[in-house]
């Protein structure tokens, strides 16, 4: 892909480029680019100031030297059983240990030490830095740190020599503490294992602990042996409630676990014997199976007989008679079955009702019986425990009269580890580092906040929507530098430059609204100065002259009106003398040059103009100036200096309100379009000046502009010269363009 060319033979920005590139990248931070380039000098001078407060900084501060200690501490070797190990260091007792370095009775230790053959008026300072660290295995580093070396090496010398000293002195006061506290606990422990031995004594004496133990026993054992037949009672009297007399007459219930009678041998029950005489005589029960299968014996005869004999036959009847007799005698051992399963409940009920009494009484037996054992037990373990914490305490005072004062002691490992004659501190390249990173970061941080206090807006959405106005047009940002006239004109330009486009588009807008007939007598205005108020109003009625329309351009600011510049006339003799009546309305208007359209300058500067404005003259002149041109429009002063634009509003069809894009505060334009709404005047809409080409949201885009009017030149052509450019200029007719005068492309540029 070639990249095309500008009507200034300059390549379009951002043709060719990834439209994600330029939303996500160019799109968000060109408005930082932006504030940074046009506020560069506030933040060099916030990283020039930071810079040399860092300098300054730097190397006002003293050298500071350092000095070091090393202390180590050997590990214990513990013995645990048949197992030996070596017990390291825990980090609580590292964490410890250090604290205690830096601890203030160690610290004044070691200044008395340092103190000594000194004057007491001359007393030393505390070094800078004065810190105990962990280092390697079971070792401690003592590090100090001063502006003088020599004390520095001192300091860490006597922090070492003076903390050993007080770890000697502190283990000696916790060796003697420990003894007179375990010889204190020891005699303790020998008065209760006393106590407990004699109340022992006393305890077997009163209670004679073996019988009470063997009589507790016996009561156990009796009270299970209740408790077991007490539970069978319960069984045998479920079984019987349950039972139907034909499983008693069958001899069921002696299977089901009920111990026949027969059996019952060595009884305790008292009842016993009075049951055994009263269930004897329902003893006509049993011949019931007998019964039962001679019934069904002659049952099975008969069946037979029936095949050969008839009922009325004597054996049949003989045979009859038979059955009924053993139905009889069936039915008879059945009311004895049954009166025997009620005798029999009834005598299980009646032994059972005897036991929970007799069972209560056991149990109070045996109660009493287990609490002498508890008590006895309580006083045998409270011996043996007394007697075990004797044993520990006699151990441990023997193992404190065992240590030494100087096992397991710190012992130093090395003076003056890091004995150099190079100042550790300051680092003065990164306190200057610091400076300027502070600084330029304090630059970009007021950046920020005048960012946030600008409400000047870039883009045309952001602007539609702050001001509450539709907007009719955006005028792309031009350079200057292309138009070595020093106004911008659209006679001097190219047919079809961006710049014409969006006028035309402006002209559009107007032309074929619904209104658009209607709206001849124009007005242009803006908030403030500066705005391109008047290089819109020029060309704007430049193209509405060039659609072939009578339109007459009038510079309404009597005070700084400078339209007379963009077409090479003075300033007398216009507008102002006009309305005082000086010079008559035909006199002062003149040509431009350019075809249907017409000019009245401001005039001579008055010395009245809003008294001239706002008086009867002006409305006479509009309502002339509406029979003799389509379209008249007025250029017209900035709305938040000064009131002349409403002065003449009342008589116009419309006003243009002109925006510049990034440049504009839009608290100024907001103000502007409140007044113009309070005082009445018809808004026709927006005008957004000076949006960059290269702004994705334009709707000029550059990419259209390019791919619609541009076309790519072979590899190898060069640029048309200057001189070739002029005179196919003087060749062509007078405000047509040489077609492709202004093209080019280059090899240099082309993407695959």
């Amino acid at each position: 892909m070639k990249y095309p060319y500008s009507s200034y033979n300059t390549p379009l920005p951002g043709y060719g480029t990834s439209l994600v590139d330029r939303i996500n990248l160019y799109l968000h931070f060109r408005r930082y680019f932006k504030l940074i380039s046009e506020r560069w000098l506030l933040l060099a001078i916030c990283a020039a100031a930071g810079l040399g407060l860092g300098l300054w900084v730097a190397y006002n501060k003293p050298d500071v030297y350092q000095a070091r200690s090393v202390l180590t501490l050997p590990a214990r070797v513990v013995t645990s059983g048949r197992n030996t190990r070596i017990d390291e260091d825990t980090m609580k007792f590292t964490e410890t240990q250090m604290a205690l370095m830096e601890s203030g009775p160690v610290m004044q230790k070691v200044m008395a030490k340092l103190q000594e053959g000194r004057e007491n008026t001359n007393k030393l300072a505390r070094p800078d830095l004065v810190k105990a660290g962990a280092g390697r295995g079971n070792t401690f580093v003592l590090t100090v740190e001063s502006t003088n070396q020599a004390y520095a090496q001192n300091f860490a010398q006597a922090w070492a020599d003076e903390f050993i000293a007080y770890k000697k002195q502190q283990k000696l006061g916790a060796i003697s503490v420990s003894e007179n506290s375990a010889s204190k606990q020891i005699m303790e422990a020998e008065r209760r294992l006393a106590q407990d031995r004699d109340q022992l004594v006393e305890f077997k004496r009163q209670h004679n602990i073996a019988s009470a133990k063997d009589a507790g026993m016996a009561a156990k054992e009796q009270l299970q042996r209740y408790k077991d037949q007490y539970q069978d009672m319960e069984n045998q009297i479920k079984v019987f409630e349950n039972a139907t007399r034909e499983m008693v007459a069958a001899g069921a219930l002696d299977k089901k676990g009920v111990e026949p009678k027969a059996n019952r041998t060595g009884s305790t029950d008292p009842v016993e014997a009075a049951e055994d005489v009263q269930v004897s005589r329902f003893d006509g029960f049993s011949q019931y199976s007998t019964f039962k299968f001679e019934l069904n014996r002659l049952e099975a005869k008969r069946v037979q007989w029936l095949r050969t004999l008839k009922e009325k036959h004597p054996q049949m009847v003989a045979m009859d008679a038979q059955i009924e007799i053993k139905k009889k005698d069936i039915q008879q051992a059945l009311v004895s079955a049954d009166q025997y399963r009620e005798a029999q409940l009834l005598n299980l009920k009646q032994r059972a009702a005897g036991f929970p009494a007799l069972i209560e009484d056991l149990k109070n037996q045996v109660f009493e019986s287990t609490t002498t054992e508890n008590e006895y037990e309580a006083l045998v373990n409270k011996e043996q425990s007394d007697k075990a914490d004797l044993d520990r305490m006699q151990r441990m005072l023997a193992d404190v009269k065992q240590i030494g004062v100087d096992d397991e002691q710190f012992s130093v490992l090395d003076y003056n580890a890091s004995d150099s004659m190079t100042p550790v501190r300051p680092k003065r390249w990164i306190i200057v580092l610091s400076g300027l990173l502070i600084g330029t970061g304090v630059g970009v941080g007021i950046l920020f906040l005048l960012n946030r206090l600008d409400d000047r807006l870039e883009s045309p959405e952001d602007i539609e929507e702050k001001l509450e106005e539709p907007i009719l047009g955006q005028l792309p940002e031009v350079e200057k530098k292309h138009y070595k006239e020093g106004y911008l004109l659209l006679t001097r330009m190219k047919t079809h430059t961006m710049f014409a486009e969006s006028l035309r588009g402006v002209r559009s807008a107007l032309l074929l609204s619904p209104e658009g007939t209607s709206k001849r007598m124009l007005a242009v205005t803006s908030a403030v100065p500066g705005d391109g108020k008047t290089t819109f109003t020029t060309n704007f009625a430049v193209t509405l002259a060039l659609a072939g329309n009578r339109t007459l351009l009038i510079d309404a600011d009597l005070r700084r009106g400078n339209i007379h510049g963009y077409f090479e006339q003075p300033l007398e003799g216009g507008l102002a003398e006009v309305l005082q009546g000086k010079l008559p309305l035909k006199d002062s208007i003149r040509e431009t040059g350019i075809q249907n359209l017409w000019f009245m300058r401001a005039g001579e500067r008055p010395a009245n103009p809003s008294e001239l404005l706002i008086g009867s003259g002006t409305k006479e002149l509009i309502m002339q100036l509406r029979q003799e041109y389509d379209y008249v429009v007025f250029d017209c002063p900035p709305l938040t200096a000064i009131d002349d634009t409403f002065s003449i509003a009342a008589y116009l069809d419309g006003l243009f309100f002109v925006v510049r894009a990034g440049r504009t505060s839009i608290r100024f334009a907001r103000m502007g379009l409140n007044t113009v709404r309070q005082r009445g005047a018809p808004i026709l809409g927006l005008i957004v000046n000076g949006v960059p080409i290269d702004n994705p949201y334009y709707y000029y885009t550059t990419y259209y502009y390019a791919s619609y009017y541009h076309r790519p030149i072979a590899t190898g052509d060069n640029m048309v010269p200057e001189r070739k450019r002029k005179q196919i200029a003087i060749d062509l007719p007078s405000g047509e363009a040489p077609v492709g005068a202004d093209q080019r492309r280059t090899d240099s540029n082309q993407v695959d």
